[in-house]
């Protein structure tokens, strides 16, 4: 059973008043909605986010610090890093694996159930619409220089060990800062948005945000301390997502495309 992150309101909205102050801007990309009646054609390997890096606040001012080694933090990060170890092999531990991945039909597919959608370009193109577009909002805009800012070690580094990836895959990571985990602040930004598409599944889609982040303490690419910073920012960016006039154009479309495929009962 995965570890819940606890998120408080008070923390939450400290944050983000924090943080606010400390954005150097307010520039959307260059990639804004002409025709409201139309779906934007958008790169699904390189997507353009809504708002520009330069326009989020360097959220490393309003999270917490990463614990320290000697602290009890990091003594629960390190025992449930170990604990995930006995997953090995398991189901769990191949979907960790398999979810690792940031491409939205993975992404689409990882929702599909707890949200009791069909989530596809076909099907509900809003939504997918979104979900792809909002990829880099929470990578480069909400952890990115969080990232380079405290250059943590992730944990397979740490203890010496494999992760569940390809050697490859961890060779890429090796350098690269593990605190706030990014997949975490995607699965998390992901499940907000669907949540408020599909209020009706509120619970299961926020459950399904925590266990994607979850999935890379598992893998061995993140400490659970990373994972709660992660789903932190996704509060922050959401927020600010709801300041974009084509963000919440999508987001009314998504959700009338959804009440056509799932019509209200009387």
């Amino acid at each position: 059973m995965y570890t819940k992150i606890l998120v408080t309101a008070l923390t939450l909205s400290l944050g983000l008043t924090g943080c606010s102050l400390q954005s150097s801007g307010t520039g959307t990309a260059n990639n804004s909605i002409t025709d409201k009646s139309e779906i934007p054609t958008i790169d699904e390997v390189d997507p353009k986010p809504f708002f520009n890096k330069k326009s989020y606040p360097e959220y490393y001012l309003c999270i917490p610090t990463p614990p320290d080694d000697k602290s009890l933090e990091f003594t629960r990060d390190k025992k449930i890093y170990k604990e995930t170890r006995s997953l090995k092999d398991t189901q769990v531990w191949n979907d960790a694996r398999t979810f690792a991945s940031y491409d939205p039909s993975y992404i689409a597919l990882f929702f599909s159930k707890e949200t009791g959608l069909n989530i596809s370009k076909e099907n509900t193109p809003w939504t997918y619409y979104l979900i792809t577009r909002v990829f880099k909002d929470a990578k480069t805009g909400g952890t990115k220089s969080t990232k380079n800012h405290y250059q943590r070690v992730r944990p397979f580094v740490y203890f010496k060990e494999r992760t569940c990836s390809t050697i490859e895959d961890d060779h890429d990571h090796v350098n690269s800062g593990s605190y706030p985990s990014a997949h975490s602040a995607y699965g998390n930004l992901v499940a907000l948005i669907l949540s408020e598409i599909v209020p009706s599944k509120q619970v299961e889609i926020i459950n399904a945000g925590q266990k994607f982040g979850y999935y890379r303490v598992v893998c061995g690419f993140h400490w659970q301390s990373d994972i709660e910073a992660g789903a932190l920012i996704a509060g922050y960016v959401n927020a600010k997502l709801h300041t974009n006039s084509d963000f919440l154009h999508a987001i009314e479309m998504a959700k009338k495309e959804v009440n056509k495929l799932n019509p209200p009962k009387n």
